[in-house]
């Protein structure tokens, strides 16, 4: 049966005229082919004072019955003549619409609850004249196939959000599929790019020439004439030089679940979200999903929340001010106990959350209007906090200076501005110049990390919350925002950025390096290169080999989340033995040129790529500190010297030991000739 479905229309299979039905009282089992007129017929009206219930019904027990009026027209006055269509065999069933003079019934079908399948016409005129009547198709239909469509791939790939970025002109792909319930016979593949561009077909190709955020949409139908069929929806928004702020795609659920955490298997929960649009009568929406192109902003994407309308965050920086929402609009109260000051215009997302490590963390940045207004950075500032509550009720903020519990003020991060000192100027980010991109807001901070210790396992709730300054003057007229990084939220299970020799985090060849999923109670699978280790299935291993280590972590049959990371090792030197340095002297004491043993030492190591110091004991070698001129001259004898082999960032090293010591030179006394008589031979 179909009512909120779609239909496929079954046609008779006998061969035979059509079998019209004209306005009569009766039943009739009819289906397409066929079509229903007044009782005057295809060419005539109908007449006066007609009272007459007609009955369609279909031709098997498994359809139902549609009308689609294509024609309609009957007297209006103060006796109109009527059309009553009920949703089954006879009058008593419910009633589906009246109709008169030029409203049309358009189509109308059987409802699912409507075991007969069957539709019943009551039409009713006056005396005072008739009109040309009707005209309708009798359909048969039975409900649509389940169809389900995917879109599979795209180049370039969306990125962690779902979402697919590209530069004004770029050519963007797209290949969907689709699964039937029963068959895909003459399936149709329609695609709307949301830029006025279509296409049809499996793999389409679309250029996106503007600036802007668009849904692609990619509906699939069946052969059935009545459009049998479902979508798919990908997101795709195009770069400038500017922010994108997009308030429609997501919501608030959507922005935690799926933009902020992106994880498999958080736990997530209470998602609960307040801003202007809240109130009545409705404020300015101060929460939305932003893009940028990486280069101009820090974040390529996230959650922005802000005391007014997130979407006058988008750039350029224009000459006026950012000040959307009026005092109608309140602040928060866990706000204000927490920045000591009242506010106005609050924006908060808030959820519950359950680690699976032992410590959380998110990146973000602030940026504000009160930025580049002269004194403003002074005395005025709005104020945001992130509010992280455990299960006993502590509440702890995370929006703070790094290594203090100083909320992150404007006030409290500026430079010299001509009207106060500057203020922990490093945390400063910078100013954006009027017209210039990439944001509205007239300047920044740096992007801070916050972060938590927790305890695996242990529910907790966490509250965003932005709002302006209550207590300053024109203090709704200058917004504020945070910027939250997308897919930041780390809740667990990360195995941390690549180790590698250029990013300087990479150790010496022969020093294990300890991977840590930090999560103790799933199961863990290792990979190096793809291949599984065998026997490791704890959260920490520990490595020596460069290459690409992954991990798959599996909390229960149906939740496993993947991670790899690749670990580069520097190359360890390894010092070769050195001979033992000699010198004469009649004192004990020589000077020796160390540099000697440089060859013995390298070995066969290039000499450009290591560095060969002298030191006096064991430990300063090793700490790379006070090392010895190569000419040195001994203070016992025989003394131990100690060579430090080390690459050229000093990272990396081996030591090894000579003996330098000084011999007394021997004194030779003088000696006799020595004189022989030749013998017979006088041969010399």
């Amino acid at each position: 049966m179909k009512k909120t479905l779609c239909f496929l229309i079954l046609f008779a299979s006998s061969i035979g005229f059509a079998q019209d039905i004209l306005m009569q009282d009766g039943s009739f089992n009819r289906c397409a082919g066929d079509h229903f007129f007044d009782s005057g017929g295809e060419f005539g009206n109908y007449a006066d004072s007609e009272n007459l219930v007609t009955t369609i019904c279909p031709q098997n027990a498994d359809e139902f019955t549609i009308l689609n009026f294509t024609f309609f027209s009957t007297q209006l006055g103060v006796s109109p003549d009527t059309m009553n269509i009920y949703d089954g065999d006879d009058i008593s069933a419910p009633l589906l619409g009246s109709y008169a003079g030029t409203n049309s019934p358009g189509n109308v079908s059987a409802s699912d609850g409507n075991t007969s399948g069957c539709l019943t016409v009551e039409f009713i005129s006056s005396d005072g004249g008739n009109l040309n009547g009707w005209e309708a198709d009798i359909l048969c239909a039975t409900a649509c196939q389940d169809i389900v469509v995917s879109i599979d791939n795209t180049a370039p790939v969306a990125n962690g959000s779902g979402v697919m970025v590209l530069l004004p002109g770029e050519s963007a792909d797209f290949s969907g599929s689709a699964t039937f319930s029963i068959d895909a016979i003459n399936a149709n593949y329609a695609w709307n790019f949301g830029d006025g561009n279509m296409a049809s077909g499996t793999d389409v190709t679309n250029i996106f020439s503007a600036f802007g955020t668009y849904n692609v949409v990619l509906t699939v139908t069946d052969d059935n004439p009545q459009g049998c069929g479902s979508t798919a929806v990908i997101t795709v928004v195009v770069l400038g030089p500017n922010l994108i702020i997009d308030q429609e795609t997501f919501t608030p659920e959507q922005l935690i679940e799926n933009i902020l955490i992106n994880s498999p298997c958080a736990s997530v929960s209470n998602i609960v979200a307040s801003t202007g649009l809240n109130w009545s009568p409705a404020e300015p929406n101060g929460i939305g999903y932003f893009v940028s192109n990486g280069i101009d902003f820090p974040f390529e994407d996230g959650v922005l929340l802000t005391s007014g309308d997130a979407s006058e965050a988008a750039g350029p920086n224009s000459p006026g001010t950012i000040g959307a929402g009026s005092g109608m609009w309140p602040g928060d109260a866990d706000l204000d106990a927490v920045s000591g000051t009242g506010t106005t215009n609050a924006t908060f997302i808030q959820f519950d959350f359950t680690p699976l490590a032992d410590s959380i963390s998110f990146e973000f940045l602030m940026a504000s209007e009160e930025y580049n207004m002269g004194s403003f950075e002074c005395d005025f500032s709005d104020a945001f906090a992130f509010l992280l509550t455990d299960s006993a009720g502590n509440t702890t903020n995370l929006a703070v200076l790094p290594g203090t519990t100083t909320p992150i003020l404007v006030t409290n991060i500026h430079p010299f501005n001509g009207f106060c000192p500057a203020i922990n100027e490093e945390f400063f980010g910078g100013y954006t110049p009027a017209g210039s991109p990439p944001m509205a807001f007239d300047g920044r901070t740096e992007v801070f990390t916050a972060q938590s210790s927790v305890i695996p396992g242990e529910n907790y709730t966490i509250k965003l919350v932005i709002g302006d300054d209550g207590n300053g003057f024109g203090d709704t007229i200058l917004d504020s925002g945070v910027f939250l990084k997308a897919g930041s939220f780390d809740l667990g299970g990360d195995l941390g950025d690549d180790i590698t020799i250029a990013a300087g985090t990479a150790a010496c060849g022969g020093t294990p390096v300890n991977l840590d999923t930090g999560i103790t109670t799933a199961s863990h699978i290792w990979y190096f290169e793809g291949v599984e280790i065998p026997g490791e299935t704890g959260s920490i291993i520990m490595v020596d080999e460069t290459g690409t280590y992954s991990v798959d972590i599996v909390f229960t049959g149906v939740c496993q989340s993947t991670d790899s990371v690749f670990v580069e090792f520097r190359e360890s030197p390894t010092a070769s033995p050195a001979q033992d340095l000699i010198g004469c002297s009649g004192t004990g004491t020589a000077v020796f040129d160390l540099s000697e043993n440089d060859n013995d030492v390298l070995g066969t190591e290039d000499a450009a790529d290591f560095i060969i110091t002298y030191h006096l004991t064991a430990q300063d070698a090793m700490n790379n500190v006070i090392s010895i001129p190569t000419n040195y001259t001994n203070v016992s004898n025989p003394q131990v010297i100690w060579a430090r082999m080390a690459d050229n960032t000093q990272t990396c090293f081996d030591v090894t030991s000579f003996s330098i010591s000084a011999s007394i030179q021997p004194i030779i006394n003088a000696v006799s000739d020595l004189e022989l008589c030749d013998d017979a031979s006088n041969d010399g």
